[in-house]
């Protein structure tokens, strides 16, 4: 009788820890400040850029900041109500390994999966497409800025400027596109409050998507269950 009572209050802590998650919000502020740029098309970009960031869930409080410096993180400081988790000053010449770097890695060979058709990656495609004026619209989130950009290749910086308002962001951000250099200069700043079941509706939006759920349950090795899960698409 004790271990069901126990199974029961721990049942009880799970579906609160869960409910706490779906319906507190997530109060968040982000501010960057990028100097950032490049002498030449193939130069990487010299600069310094500093941070910081905010984010309160109830009585919880996660706190820090960073100073980038020409590809170093020079200073770093990670603190949980108060108290510091992590950062410090970086010794000089200490870079975080690059993206590149990372991938050269050896690695364990991962297990072969079926190619998503053409069409499931279309699919995809036009979902992703609408995710950024879905959540704009749900989650209450400001964003402004005021922003120098461009990309090593300008018809890259032309694409994105399309994107950009093609996604609904376009008011939201006062940005400049160069086209002569890559850079980021200026400021933007990312304030609100996210509710986590609007994040999780705004993706679910997006799998119950035919072909993307089709493709996904399709790798449900379960047969039963499959078939199941194949009724869902919509």
């Amino acid at each position: 009788m004790a271990t069901l009572w126990a199974l029961l209050v721990l049942l009880g802590l799970v579906v609160l820890l869960v409910l706490l998650l779906l319906l507190v919000p997530f109060d968040l502020r982000l501010r960057v400040e990028p100097d950032l740029a490049a002498e030449g098309w193939e130069d990487a970009l010299a600069g310094r850029a500093e941070g910081r960031f905010r984010l309160r869930w109830g009585l919880l409080a996660l706190s820090g900041g960073f100073t980038w410096r020409n590809g170093d993180l020079a200073w770093s400081d990670v603190r949980l109500l108060g108290f510091r988790l992590g950062g410090g000053r970086r010794v000089e010449g200490s870079r975080i390994p690059s993206a590149r770097e990372r991938r050269e890695k050896p690695r364990r060979e991962p297990r072969r999966r079926r190619r998503p058709d053409p069409s499931v990656l279309l699919a995809l495609a036009e979902e992703l497409a609408r995710v950024p004026r879905r959540l704009w619209r749900s989650l209450g989130v400001r964003l402004a800025g005021e922003l120098a950009y461009g990309f090593s290749d300008p018809s890259l910086t032309g694409l994105w400027e399309a994107l950009r308002w093609g996604t609904g962001l376009g008011q939201s951000l006062r940005l400049r596109p160069d086209f002569l250099r890559a850079c980021v200069i200026g400021w933007a700043e990312l304030s609100g409050r996210l509710y986590v079941f609007r994040v999780l509706a705004v993706a679910w939006r997006v799998l119950r998507r035919r072909e993307i759920w089709n493709y996904l349950v399709g790798q449900v090795r379960l047969r039963p269950l499959r078939q199941i899960l194949l009724q869902g698409g919509s």
